[in-house]
């Protein structure tokens, strides 16, 4: 067995745990993969091995390890190594996305696909998505897919659709919507389940899968961008078998690097309750590097596409109260199997309709089971919120987990699709506290950056890109937003007495700033340097800064 060497972390201001003693530590030792001591840089010095391994931290903070608690990582990767990203100021206008795939097929091989992500239509000027001339027009002998943000609507050309199967004869599938032209001729939107065949997710898709080689490439490189941003764990939302597959490989090979707990979509993704449940898999299957969190279902759609359950209809369309993928009685269904199982479930519901649902769904657990040690969660929920349902929540034991980091990265976009009273109380994470629920931010990347410090910002200062201030009354304290990426994810994967904070005995999973977050505007907080990040005992970042 190979002992690694202590590692010494002093000269800084470490991040104490809420009931640590009150004088403040400087220092911090590691030694094999936990935390052995916590104090001063004379006490840590005093008790390092010979051959201990020095970091100066140049009075920088020492923070736990950030955990980004609902991810897309593996997409999110792929994208940033392969496909046309939309989410870039520049792209302000159609032309300006049809530009880019002009662009790509100009250097690709003809019948070769053209993928792209993160496309908002209202972040361009025309205020709407390019339609599929427009993109036939860039890209007629490739077959293009460009999905929105989220992937709850994708845009695709006529080679695309025609490879798909779908014409103006092809019926909306339930829980999904075909846009169409004044003839019924589907014009290239497609809206959740809308997407058929052009959903990589379903086993039938006609899009090509990529190389192993090559996700594996760009998994790898994208958790290196995670560690330089002070991210040590991900809760990672897979919908194929490659992306667990992936994720495992790595491991087999000693280059994971990251932890990853694993959240299995069970509608509209590749595994089913029952197939899971007949392994005898649980929650909680796999090591401290990778294993199974629970299982994933999707009630509705965005809001940003108008596709969130809601209970008025969106501005401008008296008839869209959004999109339910799934029903009251398959979700309750659902819902009461999996947490007879052992599956920790983790639901999406962004509208207060898909909420109630959500919430009458948890209520149906038969009562010896709902206080149970699985901690439920409801995933997303940033709508303002109809009275009672936070209470209703906390009743239920359920955890909530949302994404501050929206309000920078779409947040002008919600004035285009809801009165500005009710934009102004979305994320309402003041509110979520103040109920007694456990909080987990997180980015929901791609949707937003995995970039822990700006959605501490964001909770900060509820600022939108265009500068406009979200209820002020609604922001969290710095000590605050910082449990929600730190000890608030470690419960909810049942890993609070081992990872979230910096204490003796706890995994060493840390995070070096540059600057104290506590000496700086809430504003400039995602402007703060990460040096140094911490996994499993193993510097796996260290800079200058």
């Amino acid at each position: 067995m190979v002992t690694m060497s202590d590692l010494a972390l002093v000269n800084g201001r470490v991040w104490r745990a809420p009931g640590a003693p009150a004088a403040p530590a400087t220092a911090v030792l590691v030694r094999d993969n936990r935390i052995a001591l916590v104090g001063s840089d004379a006490d840590v010095r005093a008790a390092a091995g010979a051959h201990a391994d020095v970091v100066d931290l140049r009075q920088g903070a020492l923070l736990p390890g950030f955990t980004d608690s609902h991810t897309h990582f593996h997409r999110t990767a792929i994208l940033r190594e392969h496909f046309l990203d939309f989410d870039n100021p520049a792209v302000r206008t159609v032309d300006d996305v049809v530009d880019l795939v002009r662009r790509r097929a100009a250097s690709v091989a003809s019948g070769r696909w053209i993928e792209g992500d993160n496309l908002v239509g209202g972040r361009l000027a025309e205020r709407r998505l390019p339609d599929r001339a427009e993109l036939d027009a860039a890209a007629p002998t490739h077959p293009v897919l460009l999905r929105g943000m989220g992937k709850h609507v994708v845009v695709a050309n006529s080679l695309a659709l025609k490879l798909a199967g779908i014409d103006a004869a092809t019926s909306d599938p339930a829980g999904g919507r075909i846009e169409r032209d004044g003839a019924g001729v589907p014009t290239g939107v497609l809206h959740e389940r809308g997407k058929l065949r052009l959903d990589t997710t379903r086993t039938d898709t006609v899009v090509p899968p990529m190389a192993e080689s090559d996700r594996l490439a760009a998994l790898e490189a994208g958790i290196a961008e995670l560690h330089r941003a002070g991210v040590t764990s991900i809760h990672e939302i897979t919908r194929t078998r490659n992306e667990l597959a992936d994720y495992a490989h790595l491991h087999a090979d000693e280059l994971l690097h990251i932890r990853v707990v694993a959240y299995v979509r069970i509608v509209e993704g590749q595994a089913s309750l029952d197939g899971m449940a007949s392994t005898g898999l649980r929650s909680g299957f796999g090591d401290e590097m990778l294993r199974l969190g629970g299982v994933k279902i999707s009630i509705d759609g965005a809001c940003t596409f108008r596709n969130a359950a809601v209970y008025d209809p969106y501005l401008g369309e008296p008839e869209n109260f959004g999109i339910n993928r799934v029903e009251q009685p398959e979700l309750d269904d659902l819902v009461r199997a999996a947490d007879a199982a052992g599956f920790q479930i983790a639901v999406h519901a962004i509208g207060p309709r898909a909420v109630d649902m959500a919430l009458d769904a948890f209520s149906n657990i038969a009562p010896d089971q709902r206080v149970n040690p699985l901690r439920h969660r409801i995933e997303h929920a940033y709508l303002p919120q109809r009275p009672g349902q936070f209470a209703r929540m906390r009743e239920l034991g359920l955890l909530l987990s949302t994404q501050p980091a929206f309000i920078a990265s779409v947040g002008d976009a919600w004035f285009e699709i809801f009165p500005p009273d009710e934009v102004a109380q979305m994320v309402p994470l003041r509110s979520a506290l103040s109920a007694g629920l456990t909080v987990l931010a997180n980015s929901d990347c791609p949707t937003a950056p995995p970039t822990p410090l700006t959605g501490i910002s964001a909770a900060m200062t509820r600022t939108t890109m265009s500068g406009r201030t979200l209820a002020p009354e609604q922001r969290v304290t710095l000590a605050e937003a910082i449990d929600m990426y730190t000890r608030a994810p470690a419960f909810a994967a049942r890993e609070e007495h081992c990872r979230g904070q910096i204490a003796p005995g706890y995994l060493a999973d840390l995070v070096g700033l540059a600057t104290d977050p506590r000496e700086v505007s809430a504003d400039a907080i995602g402007d703060v340097a990460v040096t140094l990040t911490v996994v499993d005992g193993v510097p796996v970042h260290l800079s200058d800064n």
